[in-house]
């Protein structure tokens, strides 16, 4: 799908000259009808909630968005329906989650055009790739886009997924080739040493975590906060404990996050958020994912569950 930078797309101003990215951003969930696409009007109620919670942003179509399981057309229909819906397109981040160079140079240019924030690239995958084949990448990229990236772009750290990392030596050739419009990653390993070493090492980028246990070493070396799932469940939660150093260290509220994510990734991971927003919502359709993956099992729900109780979380006050 071969879209280069349309006549009416316009050139995002640089970070410099804007707000810059940070705070509590939910990679949102995606809900999806019985045939399989997505569900605007469930996705967009799960939108405006996650900003009514206290989000900075909201960013569709990562990991936990399933943005692999949609097409660059699909994604970019979802983000349209949003502008034309009248949604703050500032407030998006999209994820443009694909191994093949047209649909990445697409998703960006849709989500420049559209208004968006910036948007997060992840490494080509499948085949694996090289420092070297990944900047590659990002040049054709930006060279199907007029020569330079249109939005700001926050780079998608996650090898244990994409099987391509961004090491030190790659981001900053990434960071000599296209400037300033490389703005932040997101470091999803959910190492801490790691992610705090790229705050360290990278000053000018707006370091992210995706994990819930990471965000209070990484804000206290001036990170810039956390893209991540568990903000679809503990979003104002979160918020609150980011905005006071007091709360963000607290013991209990540390030992909270720690078990309320560690159950998640026991029962299935994306399909245990949809499960727990399925009971916040009392909606069952929230429980379906898209294909390959299936719906929890009654008994890892049961578990999950009982796990998320035990942390005192109140499922009847959280409903949109």
């Amino acid at each position: 799908m071969n879209q280069p930078l349309s006549s009416d797309t316009k050139i995002r101003p640089l970070e410099a000259a804007r707000q810059q990215v940070g705070g509590i951003v939910a990679a949102a969930l995606t809900p999806v009808t019985d045939d399989y696409r997505i569900d605007i009007a469930r996705w967009r109620a799960h939108l405006d909630w996650l900003l009514a919670q206290g989000c900075s942003y909201v960013s569709p179509f990562g990991s936990t968005g399933e943005g692999p399981s949609f097409s660059a057309i699909e994604k970019i229909e979802a983000l349209t329906a949003l502008r034309h819906g009248g949604f703050d397109m500032e407030r998006v981040i999209p994820a443009a989650m694909s191994a093949a160079l047209d649909d990445t140079a697409a998703t960006v240019s849709a989500a420049a055009r559209l208004g968006c924030r910036a948007a997060l690239i992840v490494p080509p995958y499948y085949y694996g790739a090289s420092g070297e084949g990944i900047a590659t990448y990002f040049a054709g990229c930006a060279a199907r886009l007029g020569g330079t990236f249109p939005i700001d772009i926050v780079l998608y750290h996650i090898p244990q997924m994409s099987r391509a990392p961004f090491t030190t030596g790659l981001i900053e050739a990434l960071l000599a080739r296209h400037g300033e419009r490389i703005i932040g990653i997101k470091d999803s390993t959910g190492v801490e040493p790691d992610t705090v070493a790229l705050a360290g090492r990278f000053p000018s980028l707006r370091v992210f975590t995706g994990d819930d246990r990471v965000l209070p070493p990484l804000l206290g070396v001036g990170g810039a906060g956390m893209i991540g799932g568990m903000p679809n469940i503990v979003a104002r939660e979160l918020v609150g404990r980011a905005g006071s150093q007091t709360a963000l260290n607290e013991a209990a509220a540390v030992d909270r996050a720690a078990r309320r994510i560690e159950a998640v990734e026991a029962c299935g991971g994306v399909v245990a958020l949809k499960a727990l927003k399925a009971r916040m919502a009392d909606d069952p359709a929230w429980r379906r994912p898209m294909p390959p993956l299936l719906p929890i099992d009654p008994a890892a729900e049961a578990r999950l569950i009982s796990a998320f109780e035990a942390t005192r979380f109140d499922f009847a006050a959280q409903s949109d």
